[in-house]
């Protein structure tokens, strides 16, 4: 118990380290086939990575300069539809008020105007600023994590022989390092389709129903939606409370959105995901819920992010050495 504790403060105070290595190796396991085929092209291998991770790089600072531009206007603006919300819940409140005995409205509504209804407001705002701040860190470790990525992809075309030599040549974790490799590399790729797919449905439905910064909600589902689940779930709510607030759509019209977001999501989630996702990740449901928590716990939402991948490592290691197969058995999806 103490050595599990210990490697939890261990991840946790070394987070801005790991964090980096960790999307760095993510991100050499996705280009290692591009490097590889540039190298067979008689490509010099520096320069097969430079344009490997060139390749990498290009859509990310499109997708940063995007954001960029439409965070600010957004940003702008919450203070006026902060200000609608906390108008219409007030009004809501006084209907509810209403109902109850004349002698308890005055207390009720000092309760629930000065404490509940600025709670909730609160709280809103955070997990919609605690959803750009897991973009930004995202981008923010994306540079340390290319310089990371070109090291590891210049010393993993050698490290295959390396690690033999070290070890053993037929050491089942020798074995295990192209599995990893082909498993995540699927999944990452499955995941990314299926993520892209996520955002551009939620980008055209909401600018079919002239949602404000229809773009961003689309681009910001795009990274969440790499959180099982959860992702899906953070990435509506802000669209969705838009709606509510906004007097030009009308409760027929946030109910609207509210249907079609959560059909958008639950026909990707349960169809597509399962079908081109689910195949690849060769887990259990309760293993990635479980890990989810874990690595979210240690390291946020980026951990969530990272669980995924980090368990199917972890249950192809199980897998090739005897004494930890029953472990990734019970992995096994």
């Amino acid at each position: 118990m103490g050595a599990l504790v210990l490697a939890g403060f261990v991840l946790v105070q070394l987070k801005p380290i790991l964090v980096p290595i960790f999307l760095a190796l993510l991100l050499a396991v996705v280009l290692t086939p591009l490097v590889d085929l540039l190298v067979r092209h008689r490509v010099g291998t520096p320069f097969a990575i430079l344009i490997a991770e060139t390749a990498a790089m290009l859509p990310v600072l499109g997708f940063i300069l995007v954001i960029v531009a439409t965070a600010g206007p957004l940003s702008d603006a919450l203070p006026k539809y902060r200000a609608q919300l906390t108008q219409q819940a007030r009004h809501v409140v006084e209907e509810v008020i209403a109902l109850a005995p004349e002698t308890d409205r005055v207390e009720l509504r000092q309760q629930i105007s000065d404490g509940l209804i600025p709670e909730a407001l609160a709280e809103g705002a955070e997990l919609i600023q605690s959803s750009l701040r897991t973009v930004g860190t995202l981008f923010g470790y994306f540079f340390l994590t290319l310089l990371i990525t070109g090291f590891v992809l210049h010393e993993g075309r050698r490290f295959r022989e390396k690690f033999s030599a070290a070890f053993v040549a037929e050491n089942p974790l020798t074995a295990a390092l192209e599995s990893i490799g082909q498993d995540v590399r699927a999944y990452v790729v499955a995941k990314a389709i299926v993520s892209a797919l996520t955002g551009l449905f939620v980008w055209g439905f909401l600018e079919v129903c002239q949602v404000d910064f229809a773009l961003f909600w689309g681009l910001l589902a795009f990274p969440l939606n790499f959180i099982p689940t959860v992702g899906a779930i953070i990435a509506s709510l802000p669209p969705i409370v838009l709606t509510i607030i906004d007097p030009e759509m009308g409760a027929w019209g946030a109910a609207g959105v509210s249907i079609g977001l959560i059909v958008i999501n639950g026909v990707i989630g349960s169809v597509l995901d399962p079908r081109y996702v689910g195949l690849r990740v060769k887990l259990s449901p309760l293993v990635v819920l479980l890990s989810m928590l874990l690595w979210g716990t240690l390291w946020g939402p980026i951990g969530m992010i990272l669980a995924v991948p980090i368990m199917v490592s972890v249950k192809l290691v199980c897998e090739r050495v005897p004494s930890l197969a029953p472990i990734a058995t019970l992995m096994r999806g």
